[in-house]
C-alpha cells in the first residue's frame, strides 16, 4: 500500500513537473515573438528618426557648400535612402513576401493556433476525467452504492460498472451457477466493460492525430516556401542581371522566416502530443486496473453466495 501511495504521488509530480514546463515553454514563445515584434517596431522607428535627423544634415551641408558639385550634395540623401533601405524587419518581411509564401506563413501560423487551442483543451478535459474516476474509484473501494450510481455518469470507470452490472444482474436470475458458468460470466464483464473503455479512449485521443499531422508536416511546409522564395530571389538575378546582395538578401530572408514559423508549429506540436501519449497511456492503465478490481471483487460475491 505504501509503494501504491509513493508511486501515486511520484505520478502526480511528474505531471505536475510537465505542465508547469508546458506553461514556461508558452511564456518563453510569448516572449520571443514579443520580443521579435518590438525589435521590428524598434528598427522601423529608429529608421524613421535617422531619416528625419538626416535630412536636415544634408540641407546644411548643402547651405554651406554651394561650390561643391551637384553629386556631394546628393550623398546625404543617398545615405538616408540605404539606412532606410536596411530596415528590415519580421513585418516588412511578411508584407513583401511572394503571394506562396504568405499563404505558406499564415497556414503555419494557423497550424500553431490549433496546437495550442488543442493543448488548452486536452488540459481540462484530462483534468475533469481523471477527477471523475478518483471519486468513483473512491466510492467504490468504499462501497458506497448512492455515491457510485450518482458519479457513474460523469466517468469512465463508472461507465464501465454500469455495463458489467448490468451483465451480472442478468446472471443474477441463476444463483445455482458451477464455476465454468462464473468465469464466463467474468470474460462477459470484462468484454462490456471494454467497450465504454474504449469508447473513452477514443474521446481522449481525439485531436491526436492532428497534432501529430503538424509535428510531421510543418517542417516541410516551411521548407517548400523557403525554396519557392529563394526561387524568386534567383528569378531577381536573372531579371536584373546583378548578383548583388542587396537584390538576393530580402528574399532569401522571407524565405527562412518561413521555415521558421514551420519549426515554431512544429516543435510544440511534437512535445504536446509527447506528453498526452503518455497520459493516455496512463489513462489506459488505470482502467485495466479498475477492471481487474471489479472483476475480482464481483468472483469474491459469487463465492460468498455458492
Amino acid at each position: 500500500m505504501q509503494t501504491t501511495n509513493s508511486f501515486a504521488t511520484a505520478s502526480r509530480w511528474q505531471t505536475r513537473l510537465r505542465l508547469a514546463a508546458l506553461v514556461i515553454l508558452m511564456g518563453v514563445t510569448g516572449l520571443t515573438a514579443n520580443m521579435v515584434v518590438a525589435q521590428a517596431e524598434q528598427e522601423q522607428t529608429m529608421g524613421q528618426a535617422e531619416t528625419e535627423v538626416a535630412a536636415p544634415a544634408g540641407d546644411a551641408a548643402q547651405a554651406s557648400q554651394p561650390a561643391q558639385p551637384a553629386n556631394a550634395a546628393a550623398a546625404p540623401v543617398a545615405s538616408t535612402q540605404m539606412a532606410t533601405a536596411e530596415r528590415f524587419g519580421v513585418r516588412e518581411m511578411f508584407f513583401q513576401a511572394d503571394m506562396v509564401v504568405k499563404a505558406v506563413m499564415i497556414f503555419l501560423v494557423l497550424c500553431s493556433l490549433a496546437t495550442w487551442a488543442i493543448l488548452f483543451e486536452k488540459l481540462v478535459v484530462f483534468a475533469r476525467a481523471r477527477k471523475a474516476n478518483q471519486r468513483f474509484l473512491q466510492a467504490f473501494r468504499d462501497d458506497n452504492k448512492p455515491a457510485m450510481h450518482e458519479q457513474a455518469e460523469s466517468s469512465a470507470m463508472g461507465r464501465m460498472w454500469q455495463v458489467a452490472q448490468a451483465e451480472l444482474r442478468r446472471f443474477g436470475k441463476d444463483r445455482t451457477a458451477d464455476a465454468d458458468q462464473i468465469n464466463r460470466l467474468l470474460q462477459r464483464m470484462s468484454l462490456t466493460a471494454s467497450i465504454p473503455q474504449e469508447r473513452d479512449m477514443a474521446r481522449l485521443g481525439s485531436m491526436m492525430g492532428v497534432l501529430a499531422t503538424i509535428g510531421a508536416t510543418a517542417p516541410f511546409i516551411g521548407l517548400f516556401g523557403t525554396v519557392w522564395g529563394i526561387l524568386n530571389s534567383f528569378a531577381s538575378i536573372a531579371t536584373m542581371k546583378t548578383a548583388s546582395l542587396a537584390i538576393v538578401a530580402p528574399g532569401i530572408a522571407e524565405a527562412l522566416l518561413a521555415t521558421a514559423l514551420g519549426l515554431f508549429a512544429a516543435i510544440p506540436a511534437v512535445m504536446i502530443f509527447n506528453k498526452f501519449a503518455r497520459d493516455i497511456n496512463h489513462f489506459v492503465g488505470s482502467l485495466d486496473n479498475f477492471s481487474a478490481e471489479m472483476l475480482a471483487s464481483t468472483s469474491r460475491q459469487l463465492d460468498e453466495v455458492r
